[in-house]
């Protein structure tokens, strides 16, 4: 049976250097799985890039996994492809997985609806080129998460065993310690060979442009409190981009604040007010 030591990082973990790494490896760890990003879209873990760069120059398998809040089938497959995105231009030796542990958001749906969350979360990051699987503790498992058959688990449960049937990694421990590397360190083994074939690199990426109409109305841009069709049109280009937006074809706080994210993330003036730089920008877009 394979078995490999490996440890999970995340923000909170600091930013760790190669020499850090390369300790941390002498210690018989051999992969490490990161936080990527998570909370539908909006958040994007800083240290991510660093850790895989740092990692793999130590010479370390990697992974991902991300923090999920999503509690439909539709918001899933948003933060899949956010969760892919992340991890494009990286050599992932590990799957990218879901975290299921967010009590505010999760916790508070039947067991039928989050499994058919979660399902649909690791079909969408199948379908876009990349292994995933489903991380969560043992009584999420066992209790509030139905039948996961066919998809990978990855299960916490700090014990000197794990109580769950055949996981494909196991979260043994969060009081991991290196020398001369501060701070603790969540455990893990894996069970699954997931390194069979490290040296292929990434799916290769299929990128295409938005397929929807996008227009603006007749006089060259947006502002608050426009209303109708059009608006619903850039609703759901907003949508495609990794926003979750209600629409509902009102051009409103929420929808504004998407459009300032846009124009952020593209270099634009921000001023919440989708013109013409926008449109222009959202029309040589591919993904």
């Amino acid at each position: 049976m394979v078995r490999k030591k490996g440890i999970d990082v995340s923000y909170w973990n600091g930013w760790l250097t190669e020499k850090q790494y390369k300790k941390i490896k002498k210690s018989n760890i051999e992969f490490v799985i990161a936080r990527s990003g998570g909370y539908r879209g909006t958040m994007v873990d800083s240290t991510f890039d660093n850790n895989y760069r740092q990692s793999k120059a130590a010479g370390l398998d990697f992974g991902a996994y991300y923090y999920s809040t999503a509690v439909n089938t539709r918001q899933a497959k948003l933060e899949a492809r956010h969760a892919v995105r992340l991890c494009r231009g990286k050599k992932l030796q590990y799957p990218i997985w879901m975290d299921v542990e967010d009590a505010a958001t999760q916790g508070r749906l039947s067991k039928t609806a989050l499994t058919r969350v979660i399902k649909a979360f690791v079909k969408e990051v199948k379908r876009l080129g990349y292994p995933c699987g489903v991380y969560a503790s043992y009584y999420w498992l066992t209790e509030k998460i139905g039948s996961l058959s066919g998809i990978d688990v990855w299960v916490a449960q700090y014990n000197s065993h794990t109580n769950y049937r055949k996981p494909a990694m196991w979260q043994f421990s969060s009081g991991g310690k290196f020398s001369g590397v501060p701070g603790t360190f969540d455990l893990d083994w894996s069970y699954k060979d997931y390194t069979g074939d490290s040296g292929s690199e990434e799916p290769p990426e299929k990128k295409e442009p938005y397929p929807g109409p996008l227009s603006l109305p007749f006089r060259g841009y947006f502002k608050r409190g426009d209303k109708g069709r059009k608006v619903r049109e850039l609703q759901r280009f907003l949508n495609w981009c990794g926003r979750d937006l209600k629409v509902d074809g009102v051009y409103g706080d929420k929808t504004i604040a998407a459009v300032k994210w846009f124009e952020r993330r593209n270099g634009l003036y921000v001023d919440g007010l989708f013109g013409r730089a926008c449109l222009k920008k959202a029309k040589a877009m591919k993904k």
